[in-house]
């Protein structure tokens, strides 16, 4: 039976909060921590080191495309990866998965439905 070769010089990205950007008609992603990704925002977590996985920025973090230093001069005006992806933690779009955005919902539905309940004195369980 033959072993099966994995290579030992690709990096697995485990637990990956993608942050998107488009700016200059191009799409720039960044991996990042899912849970540390809000936390930072809020301004709770100040160790950008904590948040991003790598300091590079990628077209495609899936595939592991990195940008090239053209793409990011033409849209953001420099490259220096840790600047660009501060921008991008802060302005960028965070991917949430269906049932991410399930479990937010029904958060927000027991919070209003507490507070009707509380203004009404009527405990509800």
């Amino acid at each position: 039976m033959s072993k099966i070769f994995t290579p030992t010089n690709q990096i697995r990205l485990t637990n990956v909060a993608i942050v998107r950007m488009k700016k200059g008609g191009k799409r720039f992603e960044i991996a990042c921590y899912k849970n540390k990704v809000l936390s930072w925002r809020s301004k709770v977590e100040k160790d950008v080191d904590e948040v991003l996985q790598t300091h590079t920025v990628f077209i495609n973090v899936s595939k592991g495309q990195v940008a090239k230093k053209e793409d990011l001069m033409a849209a953001f005006g420099k490259d220096d990866a840790s600047a660009i992806c501060l921008e991008i933690l802060e302005k960028g779009e965070l991917q949430v998965s269906g049932r991410e955005r399930q479990t937010q919902l029904d958060d927000q539905i027991k919070d209003v439905a507490n507070t009707i309940a509380r203004k009404n004195q009527i405990p509800i369980s």
